[in-house]
């Protein structure tokens, strides 16, 4: 059963507890997510810690708030409720909050036990797969000023809250249609609440700069992925459209000791597309980590 509040951490912070006892269990979203990505996979971590979630500023229920919405900002919010739990977590994050997360257990490595990465936002090289033709233009589109503002301008005008879920979920799944209805709802729903949450556009979009140079700047993030201590699993689908299962396998290398697990006919949500698969891989590497 999923129980929300909000924290003040320079402004209101939301948290979904979806219950369990034990160790925390920490989840973070990708750019454009929330806590609503989770919930099908919730009940089965529940079985394995005490599960949480949550929204960073600009995201899911969380309003800006007048707080920056960078990779770096959104890692110091999440370092702040960390602290609060008073020991060290499973830290869970896709995409964005990957890269988020990976930055965590770097920079903070008393703050995380272990590692999930679900997709991560991650460097790859360009000359060996070129960004989706979509996905590349999208977020040209995002780090260009004025453009920007007008492709959320024209977002929000164009297209319903239904279809904003809809356009979402199919960009990022390979197989939207093994996403059940009411969790499709959910996100809808969602979408709908957020309609009336003031700056969540011009959060979106320093947030999606923010993600986009800090996989260009691959010396720092390799630096980061290097000073990882906690163990690591990566689980990554292989018909990824946004970040391409490339960059799981290029973590791989640099870290020999990470386990990476590339999903067939998955997208970039594997949480949300094979969630049986999803939480049983977690649970493995949980039940053998703490085995070790």
């Amino acid at each position: 059963m999923e129980r929300s509040r909000y924290l003040d951490i320079d402004g209101p912070v939301f948290v979904a507890d979806f219950g369990g006892e034990g160790e925390p269990i920490v989840c973070v979203h990708g750019l454009g997510g929330s806590h609503v990505n989770w919930v099908p996979a919730a009940a089965g971590l529940a079985e394995l810690g005490a599960v949480s979630a949550i929204d960073l500023p600009g995201f899911g229920l969380t309003p800006p708030a007048g707080r920056s919405t960078t990779v770096e900002a959104n890692r110091r919010i999440l370092d702040r409720y960390l602290r609060t739990l008073g020991r060290p977590v499973t830290l869970i994050g896709n995409s964005m909050g990957g890269a988020i997360a990976v930055r965590q257990a770097a920079r903070a490595p008393e703050t995380v036990s272990r590692l999930v990465l679900v997709s991560p936002a991650a460097p790859w090289d360009l000359a060996v797969q070129a960004p989706d033709p979509l996905v590349g233009t999208m977020f040209a589109l995002y780090v260009v000023p004025g453009l920007a503002d007008l492709v959320m301008w024209w977002r929000r005008r164009v297209m319903t809250p239904e279809e904003v879920a809809r356009w979402v979920l199919r960009l990022c799944a390979a197989h939207p249609d093994r996403i059940p209805r009411d969790v499709f709802e959910m996100h809808v729903r969602l979408a709908e609440q957020r309609q009336h949450i003031p700056g969540i556009d011009q959060a979106f979009v320093r947030a999606a700069r923010s993600t986009v140079l800090t996989t260009l700047r691959q010396g720092a993030y390799d630096r980061d992925v290097a000073a990882v201590a906690a163990p690591v699993l990566v689980v990554h689908g292989a018909e990824d459209r946004l970040v391409p299962a490339l960059a799981a396998r290029r973590l791989g290398a640099l870290r020999p000791d990470w386990r990476v697990e590339i999903l067939d006919e998955v997208g970039h949500i594997a949480m949300l597309e094979e969630v049986d698969t999803f939480v049983g891989l977690v649970e493995e590497f949980e039940t053998s980590q703490r085995a070790a």
